[in-house]
């Protein structure tokens, strides 16, 4: 990957939401953000609660303004006993369920955010999802 494309987008969230029908058919809301954290791509599949929407955005925006899992954002937090208010910015989520999406040389491109079903479960699905990993 060099860029993220609105063809990746769609390819992420067509892998997310195949992944999520063939496990057991939880559904889950999946939101892809660019390297700045706007949002490009969002799916709500039936089902799934409307917060779910809300917090799949915030995870996205979160490991792409971060540059980080939103698990590692949320680690570091309670490392450093730093209060999420510290970074001036209402949409930084700490919750798992958010990663980077990364290029071929290491650069962050952009992010993905899964919310809908444990938070480490979300996480996984997060990560996976941010490889191309279906």
């Amino acid at each position: 990957m060099k860029k993220l494309t609105m063809e990746l987008c769609r390819q992420i969230i067509s892998g997310v939401v195949q992944k999520a029908a063939a496990d057991g058919g939880k559904p889950v809301a999946v939101a892809v953000c660019d390297q700045e954290g706007f949002l490009v791509g969002l799916l709500k599949m039936d089902g799934i609660p409307t917060r779910c929407v809300h917090f799949a955005r915030h995870k996205a925006y979160t490991a792409a303004r971060m540059q980080t899992t939103t698990a590692a954002f949320q680690d570091r937090l309670l490392e450093e006993n730093l209060d999420i208010h510290f970074f001036c910015d209402p949409d930084l989520t700490p919750l798992p369920g958010g990663a980077p999406i990364y290029a071929e040389d290491g650069s962050v491109i952009g992010s993905v955010g899964i919310s809908g079903r444990p938070s480490a479960e979300d996480q996984q699905l997060a990560v996976r999802a941010a490889r191309l990993e279906f």
